[in-house]
């Protein structure tokens, strides 16, 4: 077997490898649309976006793609320890898997990273992959869906009216792609306060982000082919009180995420996090009707978010986990 980087394989190889991924996306959620060709060769180029620098490898035997690996490199100094794996057609091979996450801790150890997750779907074959490897399963996501035509209209009204009882005095303010220059500094804070969201058993440090951090994934994002649309709550003074953003994706439009939503701890409990989904909803509507379908993610243990996100109407469509050990510990699994 050899290993290559994805981004180096010429047509017929980059074929089998989107098959590859698809397969998998297949397996782990059956009813959202398959990656394109389009995406995935962004995705091979792509070395910057959502804070972590990316690397992405095949493994070839036999003339076709066996597996599709990527890694994950945090950029923050809070988690120089920590990278994250995912190998597309492990589960189903595992021994080109190991030879693809082989591959990944030679690049990881490179940089001198100490610990490693492996993130896939919560199904039976991934997890004896991984845990074969001496990772124990550290953190459960729930991964949910939504019929965007399907939510109740009058609820969403309903969540939009309470918000003038509860909090009269918070203002939105929306945009797609970059944050206005003026809103910066508090959309840096309100963005750092998803560090509040729950991350189970996982070796990994809260992440303080600053504007650069922010302009920088703005770009990386734009090119990925994503419209971030940001809806964000401010009090009368312009600090921030909470937001929501959904990444569109252009390229297959029903596969777009519903991604942060957060309010600060000072502002919760007076109906904002309701009222943030229900303007949103209402915003993609009018402005992205090709996006029929939304995704979300949320650890099993969120359970306020998750109470939200189940009035609103989505629904259970996968379950993903996470793998932590010591590089050391996979390397002598893998020995």
């Amino acid at each position: 077997m050899r290993v290559v980087p994805l981004s180096d394989l010429h047509d017929r190889l980059f074929a089998s490898a989107l098959a590859v991924v698809q397969r998998d996306e297949v397996a782990a959620e059956p009813d959202a649309p398959s990656m394109t060709e389009a995406e995935l060769r962004l995705l091979a180029a792509d070395d910057r976006s959502d804070s972590n620098r990316h690397e992405r490898l095949a493994v070839l035997d036999g003339g076709g793609v066996r597996t599709v690996a990527h890694l994950e490199l945090e950029t923050s100094e809070e988690n120089a320890h920590f990278a994250t794996a995912e190998v597309f057609g492990a589960s189903l091979d595992h021994e080109a898997g190991r030879v693809a996450l082989a591959a990944l801790l030679d690049l990881a150890e490179a940089d001198h990273r100490t610990s490693l997750m492996g993130w896939g779907p919560n199904i039976s074959t991934e997890d004896e992959f991984w845990t074969s490897l001496g990772a124990p399963r550290r953190y459960t996501e729930r991964r949910s869906a939504l019929a965007v035509a399907a939510v109740d209209e009058t609820l969403m009204r309903t969540w939009v009216d309470r918000r003038k009882e509860r909090a009269a005095d918070v203002e939105l303010v929306r945009w797609i792609g970059a944050c206005p220059d003026d809103h910066l500094d508090s959309w840096v804070l309100s963005r750092t306060a998803m560090n509040d969201a729950p991350m189970e058993d996982l070796d990994v440090n809260d992440v303080f982000l600053d504007a650069d951090d922010i302009r920088e994934d703005e770009d990386a994002r734009r090119a990925l082919g994503t419209d971030v649309m940001n809806l964000f709550a401010v009090d009368a003074d312009g600090g921030p009180v909470g937001h929501t953003t959904i990444h569109v994706n252009t390229h297959r439009p029903a596969a777009s995420w519903q991604w942060d939503t957060v309010v600060l701890d000072q502002h919760r409990r007076r109906g904002i996090g309701r009222w943030l989904k229900a303007e949103m909803w209402t915003w993609l509507r009018e402005a992205e009707p090709a996006v029929t379908r939304l995704r979300t993610g949320n650890a099993e243990s969120n359970e306020a978010m998750l109470a939200i996100n189940v009035a609103m109407g989505f629904r259970e469509a996968a379950v993903f986990g996470a793998w932590q050990a010591p590089i050391s510990t996979y390397r002598a699994r893998l020995g």
